[in-house]
């Protein structure tokens, strides 16, 4: 672990040797085929960051309970930081607020309604999308358009998926149409249809001047 200064740290790509109190947050890559610099992706939380957790009932502290609020915790806070990865790859820095107790509850409650059912990696749709129908289709753009296009759709792998508006989300459906048998494909139309009716839900309850 490398501490930037009192706000940051690093995404380690070793394990890292803790220290009392500190928390480790893990979210490795699966592949035997992978070196270890390439699977690990760990930040450490220096000691007390998250205070002094206790779960009682009745005034009374509980121990196994707490262990249970802790590991939690933790877990949320790793499924944070894999979302990120999922997000930006090559991030290597992190801001330790992020993972406060109170921005993983933020992020946990805003994220829940358009996560849908995710069954796939990043990785899994990199591995995929060269031998596409869709990057066939569109090989005489270039490769930075195949570039966006394989980007875009690994990155509905993160629980925040970037889409902005429910037509971005049926036009990502209608491009995956000549690949619809693959299975990878079929959890992308899922989740893709997931965002689409949670997008349209926001996008009716809104209510702007025009409405006044």
């Amino acid at each position: 672990m490398t501490i930037i200064n009192t706000n940051q740290v690093t995404i380690d790509t070793v394990t890292p040797a803790l220290q009392l109190g500190q928390i480790q947050l893990s979210a490795d890559k699966r592949g035997k085929e992978l070196s270890d610099a390439e699977r690990i992706r760990r930040v450490v939380l220096p000691a007390g960051h998250w205070g002094n957790l206790e779960a009682t009932t009745n005034g009374a502290r509980l121990q196994g309970l707490t262990e249970i609020l802790q590991n939690s915790l933790k877990q949320l806070a790793s499924d944070k930081l894999r979302d990120l990865l999922n997000e930006n790859p090559v991030l290597r820095i992190v801001d330790l607020d992020q993972f406060s107790i109170s921005a993983l509850l933020s992020w946990s409650s805003e994220t829940s309604s358009s996560r849908g059912s995710i069954t796939f990696t990043r990785e899994q749709v990199e591995t995929w999308f060269p031998t596409s129908a869709l990057a066939t289709t569109y090989a005489d753009k270039g490769k930075a358009v195949l570039d966006f296009l394989q980007n875009r759709l690994a990155t509905l792998s993160a629980k925040n998926h970037g889409l902005k508006k429910p037509e971005d989300a049926l036009k990502l459906i209608t491009l995956l149409a000549d690949d619809a048998a693959t299975p990878l494909v079929t959890d992308l139309i899922q989740r893709l249809t997931h965002i689409e009716k949670a997008l349209t839900a926001r996008t009716s309850e809104a209510i702007s001047l025009d409405d006044l």
